[in-house]
């Protein structure tokens, strides 16, 4: 069973979708899988800018423009 700081986190995220409107649990899920797809494609667009601006080349097809 999760306990302690982890536990206190998840419970706030789901208070906020809660308080949002999102009464479905499905829903609640599908937004939050979302938001971390979202969260880990800007991670590897700020890795690639990263790489061309140590190499000094030039980043070709961005996620985001």
């Amino acid at each position: 069973m999760i306990t302690g700081e982890k536990k206190q986190q998840v419970d706030n995220i789901w208070q906020i979708f809660w308080n949002s409107g999102f009464t479905q649990p499905s829903a609640i899920f599908e937004q939050i899988t979302y938001l971390l797809f979202m969260k880990m494609l800007d991670e590897k667009q700020l890795e690639k800018e990263s790489i061309a601006n140590l190499t000094g080349d030039k980043l070709l097809n961005p996620t985001f423009p």
